[in-house]
């Protein structure tokens, strides 16, 4: 049976065709706000203010509105009456400058969360509030009907955002303004506003006052004073009449409301990679304080790789300082995986190894993920497992001395034995210098007496000098070196080594390896 929820019922009644479309929105008042404090600081969460134009207070949060705080004082106003009803002890009243950017971010990740619970998660347009759509209906039966599904997405939501405006109904636009009437007594498992079956849907939106519309405000204030308050009062009235006292975009918009023109929303598509950041309130120093506001973006990355079923070896931790450069970290694990602890152990000794700057802002960034590997560990440790013990030592001495100072000994191409090994990154991969040589095998073949070189060389190799010792009966100083000639063959070229050696020819020896 249809009916409309009312505050004291917890349970939303499951539309009576299962493939019918229902559409839950969400909307974040304070998302200007949320998107911006740190995870460890959001039970208690500092009054603040939104600033807007002539630093005229544009939107206040609960706890700064229960000081007195209002929209529309300036910011003079918001410190007084801040000063006079504020506690001992109650953290400073904070001012923020819009950024679209952060909260663009924020809401990518509870997109990506949305997606956990239906595929079809849509953003309302840009000139709108912060928010999200869902259509719930078609997923429902997945988790086992709509009450189940709400019961798990609605709690879940509220635990990340403190503020959310929540509604139901089967068109989004219906949905969306139904979101921003007055909340009464509700379950946290359950919308604010219900409205599921289509012939209820017309009463309710007639009901619903012009200044919870995301319209103009001079534009609802010229209805008003024509004593139209609601949207049942402004459907009555000559279509005509209202297209000369308003935009045609609110006309097309009032027949969304009433379910008669589809509503053109663009899909949420969830980033290719992984770029979060976090403004810290008062700038921090100590190690413990860093890793602490440093763990919701951590366990935000570690969310991300688990949605895609990914893993990853290595991620970027930008340290933003407010007079000097930022500090630019790399967190390097042993072994692919998305344990947060483990990047909190790394991240840890990167950050105990250093002076630091006050901190002002925490970036990560991830963009290179692999499959995890479907193998299973043996009973007694392979060599497998003792390499990723030695890697795992790599990667903590590299996090507490410097990616520099940590290398291992790779075999090099030399004649001369002790020149048969060189130092190179725990990558294994060599400088800049020793990349651009050409760098063969040792010689697979001796010729019985040099040559002259047949053609042109291609490419030179290192050139090493070899003397023999004091203990030879005739001492002997000669150069090598390979080479790759013109027609592709490697060899291994000498020459004499004399005053004038520059001067002196190489000669062929050997076949390269």
């Amino acid at each position: 049976m249809s009916r409309e929820s009312s505050p004291t019922d917890d349970r939303v009644a499951v539309p009576s065709r299962g493939e019918a479309e229902c559409w839950l929105a969400l909307r974040f008042p304070e998302a200007w706000f949320e998107s911006r404090c740190p995870d460890a600081e959001r039970a208690d969460a500092p009054p603040a203010v939104l600033t807007g134009k002539r630093s005229a207070v544009a939107a206040v949060n609960v706890a700064a509105a229960r000081l007195g705080v209002r929209p529309g004082q300036t910011r003079l106003a918001a410190q007084s009456h801040f000063h006079d009803a504020a506690s001992p002890g109650m953290p400073s009243l904070r001012f923020l400058e819009p950024d679209a950017r952060a909260v663009a971010g924020w809401l990518e990740q509870l997109g990506e969360k949305a997606l956990q619970y239906t595929s079809r998660v849509c953003l309302p347009p840009a000139e709108a509030a912060p928010g999200l759509l869902l259509e719930v209906g078609h997923s429902a039966a997945v988790f086992g009907g709509l009450d189940r599904l709400l019961g798990e997405l609605l709690p879940a939501f509220r635990q990340q955002a403190h503020c959310v405006d929540s509604a139901l109904a089967p068109h989004p636009r219906v949905a969306w303004a139904l979101a921003r009437m007055p909340a009464g007594e509700a379950s946290a498992a359950r919308p604010d506003r219900v409205v599921l079956e289509r012939s209820r849907q017309v009463g309710a939106v007639c009901r619903l006052p012009l200044s919870v519309l995301d319209w103009p405000a001079d534009q609802v204030a010229r209805f008003e004073e024509m004593g139209v308050s609601t949207l049942g009062q402004l459907r009555r009235l000559p279509r005509d009449g209202v297209a000369m006292r308003t935009a045609s975009s609110l006309l097309d918009d009032l027949d969304r409301l009433f379910a008669e023109r589809d509503w053109s929303l663009p899909t949420f598509t969830p980033p290719a990679r992984f770029e979060r950041e976090v403004d810290l309130w008062d700038p921090a120093t100590g190690v413990e304080r860093l890793l602490l506001l440093s763990r919701g973006l951590l366990v935000a990355l570690a969310n991300f790789l688990q949605r895609r079923q990914r893993v990853l070896a290595a991620f970027e931790v930008t340290l933003v300082h407010e007079s000097v450069q930022p500090t630019e970290l790399v967190v390097r694990t042993a072994e692919l995986g998305r344990d947060e602890r483990v990047w909190m152990e790394q991240l840890r000794l990167s950050l105990q190894a250093r002076e630091l700057p006050p901190v002002h802002r925490i970036r990560v960034r991830a963009d290179r993920f692999t499959r995890p590997s479907a193998g299973q560990r043996a009973l007694f440790a392979g060599v497998e497992e003792r390499e990723n013990d030695e890697r795992r030592l790599w990667h903590r001495l590299q996090a507490r001395l410097g990616e520099t100072a940590v290398s291992r000994l790779a075999r090099a191409p030399a004649i001369e034995p002790p020149r048969q090994s060189r130092s190179v990154g725990l990558d294994g991969r060599p400088g800049e210098v020793a990349t651009s040589l050409f760098r063969p095998g040792r010689p697979f073949w001796w010729l019985e007496a040099p040559v002259s070189r047949p053609a042109e060389v291609r490419r030179w190799g290192e050139v090493e000098r070899i003397r023999t010792g004091w203990w030879a009966p005739e001492a002997e100083t000669a150069d090598y070196r390979p080479a790759a000639l013109a027609d592709g063959r490697a060899v291994w070229l000498r020459r004499e080594a004399q005053a004038s050696a520059e001067s002196a020819p190489w000669e062929v020896i050997g076949l390269g390896g």
